[in-house]
């Protein structure tokens, strides 16, 4: 131990017995050697030996088969296609939402990693969408339309499905009705993440406590096959 650490202990022992009048404080150290070179513990690596496997198995598990790379892109992308018509697809199947009358929005950020061609594994979603992100329905005023659409032209391009976006314009496919917007998206998007503040709009919002990853997977699951889409849903003057 060198002067300076004798020097400081000295003063706090010092310190703390002109504060006190009742009884004396002793300080003592000692110095405690920590190291990552410690032989692992042999009990733990046993107990967690079986869901390291478990894990590994589940990860390498094949779901499907995609027939090309699917990518992020804008205005567009096929990864990002991809993401929001199996989200759609997947509520509509389920009976979560009316066919035909929600519009969809997520987000190129969020895509954390493209799906090569050929095999598609469990982990591989997981390496696309690492987050717990939840898939929230909310109801929006109309004219809300208007806001996504120039939060769209601003970023150049985010995933949509539902509705198009030629030159600045936003066309919703299926009207349901004149005066809302039901709008299918995460619950990270929907509390503001990315600036979505057009959400801040909201009537009203129901959380499915759905994982955005897990319908990717069950998507993947019973679609089997998986082909890149571009169909000009979103295009920029």
């Amino acid at each position: 131990m060198n002067k300076i650490h004798l020097f400081v202990i000295g003063c706090i022992g010092a310190g703390l017995w002109a504060c006190s009048s009742v009884r004396k404080v002793y300080v003592q150290t000692d110095k405690v050697p920590i190291t990552t070179l410690s032989a692992p513990d042999d009990s733990m690596q046993a107990f967690i030996a079986p869901y390291k496997q478990q894990l590994a198995a589940e990860m390498d598990r094949q779901i499907g088969y995609a027939t090309d790379n699917l990518k992020r892109g804008r205005p567009e992308g096929s990864l990002g296609n991809f993401v929001v018509d199996a989200t759609l697809s997947f509520l509509e199947r389920e009976g979560s939402i009316p066919e035909q009358r929600y519009v969809c929005i997520m987000n190129n950020g969020g895509l954390r990693s493209p799906i090569s061609q050929g095999i598609i594994t469990v982990g591989d979603i997981y390496k696309l969408m690492p987050f717990d992100n939840t898939v929230v329905v909310a109801k929006l005023p109309k004219n809300a339309l208007d806001s996504i659409c120039q939060y769209l032209t601003s970023s150049g391009g985010e995933p949509i499905a539902g509705f198009t976006m030629n030159e600045g314009s936003c066309q919703v496919n299926s009207p349901s009705d004149p005066d809302t917007l039901y709008v299918v998206t995460s619950d990270y998007l929907f509390n503001g993440g990315d600036h979505m503040d057009f959400f801040g709009m909201h009537y009203s919002y129901r959380n499915t406590g759905v994982f955005l990853r897990d319908i990717l997977i069950q998507e993947v699951e019973e679609r089997d096959t998986i082909r890149p889409v571009i169909d000009d849903r979103i295009t920029l003057e």
